[in-house]
């Protein structure tokens, strides 16, 4: 009797074994990866997720980012991108605690003019904040097709700045703009106003 109950453990404690340890594999999708091309960073409490430059073909580029802050609330006071430090529109962006921000279409856009970017290749883009530490990373630059295709960059002006478009009313008085046949405005119009 002995030798059979010693057969049954000398038969289970392998299959025992193998099916225990099957429950320790870590498969990679377990883990957290990045979806798309972007790069990620860590800034103290502030993740940055998914930091790609998106370019036209005639130097105009805006980043993408997405914040996660696990810490208190911060603010992202400054942006460079290949040594071309970029405006933020609005002032800081704040970055709330335990909470997110973006930077893109659906966030704050930053918009760089006259950078030079050639896509497929990495670029330098460094962020700055109230409180979490400088961090800089070497972020893709894509085009602006396929999956970024919804990325639109604002119309040029002669300055190479973006352009407001000309509605056709004066912005100081309100009033219709008269012109001649050049674009111009008429002389005589502003003459009439005079006397």
């Amino acid at each position: 009797m002995k030798s059979a109950v010693r057969r049954r453990v000398l038969v289970g404690v392998p299959i025992l074994a193998l099916a225990l340890g099957g429950c320790a594999v870590q498969e990679q999708t377990q883990g957290w990866y990045p979806r798309y091309d972007g790069v990620t960073a860590e800034a103290g409490d502030v993740g940055i997720r998914n930091i790609v430059v998106v370019s036209s073909s005639d130097g105009r580029a805006t980043l993408l980012a997405m914040f996660a802050n696990d810490g208190a609330d911060d603010q992202l006071v400054g942006v460079n991108v290949a040594d071309t430090s970029a405006t933020l529109p609005d002032g800081p962006v704040d970055i709330p605690g335990d909470g997110y921000a973006t930077l893109g279409p659906d966030g704050t856009r930053i918009e760089l003019t006259d950078v030079d970017l050639d896509p497929g290749l990495l670029t330098e883009v460094e962020f700055r904040f109230d409180r979490a530490p400088r961090t800089a990373v070497n972020a893709l630059v894509s085009k602006a097709e396929d999956r970024y295709a919804h990325i639109e960059f604002p119309e040029r002006d002669s300055s190479g700045g973006p352009d407001e478009a000309d509605d056709g009313v004066d912005d100081e008085t309100g009033q219709p703009e008269e012109s001649d046949e050049t674009g111009q405005p008429d002389e005589d119009a502003t003459d009439q106003d005079d006397g």
